[in-house]
């Protein structure tokens, strides 16, 4: 409120009274958006305690080979070449082609199938629009809605 003073004082507003109203209304508003920010920052995922976790999570200053699984959220087609170098270093690789139209994941997923056929890799279905791509030589194991269980 001391800022508003000070500007009133040099713009030659003191003492009117339709200043001070205009003055608590914009303070009002400011406090409604510091509470809002306040809120949505409990709300917000980031803000979440994570187990210690971080240490483990790429960035962009560490060597990607030092990871064995890569998750990917594809959102154009064009993402193919980077996810099938993932496969060409034998990463297990899940995929998730929610953020593309069908058209365009299913162009993605049949360029992923000739670079997995390449490394001899699997994909499992985990869902409709997620896949897990498996390295030749890594067990896994996927049990279904029926309880079978696939190697």
């Amino acid at each position: 409120m001391e800022l508003f003073k000070n500007f009133k004082q040099v713009l030659g507003f003191e003492g009117t009274e339709e200043m001070n109203e205009t003055e608590d209304k914009i303070m009002v508003e400011m406090e409604e958006e510091t509470i809002e920010e306040k809120e949505e920052e409990k709300l917000s995922v980031s803000s979440l305690p994570r187990a210690n976790l971080e240490s483990n999570v790429y960035n962009s200053d560490e060597n990607i080979s030092d990871y064995q699984t890569i998750f990917v959220n594809p959102v154009s087609f064009e993402e193919c070449k980077k996810i099938a170098n993932y496969i060409n270093k034998e990463k297990i690789v899940t995929v998730n082609l929610e953020n593309l139209t069908n058209e365009s994941a299913q162009r993605l997923l049949d360029f992923l199938s000739g670079a997995m056929e390449v490394k001899k890799a699997r994909f499992i279905t985990v869902s409709k629009k997620v896949y897990v791509s498996v390295p030749d030589g890594i067990k896994s194991y996927v049990e279904d809605e029926n309880n079978q269980i696939f190697g």
